[in-house]
């Protein structure tokens, strides 16, 4: 029986066996620049993780502030007797803006005062000025009743 075409042998051509080599050559090179391709991505992340932290660090630091109270008089920096003579500054400032307020309400008050009491005595002389205006006009319509029919005319 004669071999069908699948079970033919292939005659290689003489290539000094090249082909393995050089497809297990490849698979190597091909390893290694994936391996290094993945450590360079590794040291990246590294070295931005690392200046991330630098950078916060920074931050932080920039946002710390120490804040401490000293008494004037004491050793303190320039810098905390100049904050303190600011805020002395300022709050004599409040209390003379305060005190002057008060003083400005106590004024109005007075003067509140004394205008409803002036305005009171007013009122109280023109009706007392009207009852004895129209008492008079009446004891002047009285006398006159019995005289005649005078017209007397009364402007306050």
């Amino acid at each position: 029986m004669a071999p069908t075409k699948a079970q033919k042998t292939v005659k290689s051509t003489e290539t000094d066996d090249d082909g393995g080599i050089t497809f297990k050559k490849k698979q190597d090179d091909l390893r290694k620049s994936v391996v290094i391709r993945q450590e360079k991505a590794r040291a990246r992340i590294r070295k931005n993780r690392s200046n991330k932290q630098k950078d916060l660090q920074k931050r932080i630091e920039s946002l710390k502030r120490n804040i401490t109270v000293e008494q004037p008089g004491t050793d303190a920096d320039a810098s905390s007797q100049t904050a303190f003579g600011t805020l002395r500054d300022l709050l004599a400032r409040k209390t003379d803006i305060e005190k002057r307020i008060t003083e400005s309400i106590e004024g109005l008050e007075r003067a509140m005062h004394t205008t409803s009491r002036e305005f009171q005595v007013v009122l109280a002389s023109r009706a007392e000025l009207l009852t004895t205006t129209a008492a008079a006009a009446a004891a002047a319509a009285a006398t006159t009743a019995s005289a005649g029919p005078i017209a007397v005319i009364v402007k306050p």
